[in-house]
């Protein structure tokens, strides 16, 4: 277990480090997010809807495309000169990589969010008041469920001859279970919909209750982590 550890660490702060000294793939992300609120926000003013709803899509739609932006880079440094190989032949487990990896992921949305999440709710006028805890927990289990998808997909296209088009279409088809349950969470998280269960014949009813679609995410997370992890050892040998 301290060999796991030594080794998750090290691979961790090699990432994260280099992603912050390149500037290259968080400026990307955050100049994204500001253009995808901004276009949304101009929108919602000539449709004359409700600016709530339009900041939470707006939201997600900024999570989902600069988070794939992110994780597009994940294997980029292993895919020059072939250095996935000396990683490889080092004594470290692929669940190990896979999890550094998917972790410096979750760790570039949460910086991204911290500039977009403030920028939106003043351009969109969100009230969040007393409910920045249930936020930060739904934005979290997003950024896993992101990450945990978008990160075993990047290794597949960066490792392979496929490229980020694959990346991008596999990874929303499979986070779309999700986004129902995350969209609802932050519904009612800007008081657009109750905490309790919500009737009706929508989308949004199955979901039930605010605490029925963080449990919905928590699952989602768990099973394709997990699934991820697995398949991760197989794939990168391949």
């Amino acid at each position: 277990m301290n060999y796991f550890w030594l080794s998750f660490k090290a691979i961790f702060i090699k990432d994260i480090v280099t992603e912050l000294r390149a500037k290259q793939v968080l400026p990307t992300m955050i100049v994204l997010g500001m253009l995808i609120v901004w276009i949304i926000r101009i929108a919602s003013e000539a449709a004359a809807v409700n600016q709530a709803v339009m900041g939470s899509a707006a939201l997600w739609v900024a999570f989902l495309f600069s988070g794939l932006l992110a994780q597009e880079r994940s294997f980029a440094a292993e895919q020059e000169q072939d250095c996935i190989y000396g990683l490889l032949l080092a004594p470290v487990d692929e669940g190990t990589i896979y999890l550094a990896k998917m972790l410096v992921n979750v760790m570039m949305l949460c910086i991204f969010e911290i500039i977009i999440v403030p920028l939106a709710c003043i351009s969109f006028q969100l009230s969040v008041s007393d409910r920045w805890p249930q936020l930060i927990i739904v934005l979290l289990l997003g950024n896993i469920g992101i990450s945990s998808i978008g990160t075993l997909f990047s290794a597949v296209t960066q490792l392979s001859r496929m490229r980020g088009d694959l990346l991008s279409i596999v990874v929303l088809v499979i986070l779309m279970p999700m986004m129902v349950p995350a969209t609802f969470a932050l519904f009612v998280i800007f008081g657009i919909l109750p905490m309790q269960n919500v009737a009706g014949s929508g989308a949004l009813s199955f979901v039930g209750g605010f605490n029925s679609a963080v449990g919905y995410m928590i699952a989602f997370d768990a099973v394709f982590t997990v699934a991820c992890w697995l398949l991760f050892g197989f794939i990168i040998k391949e």
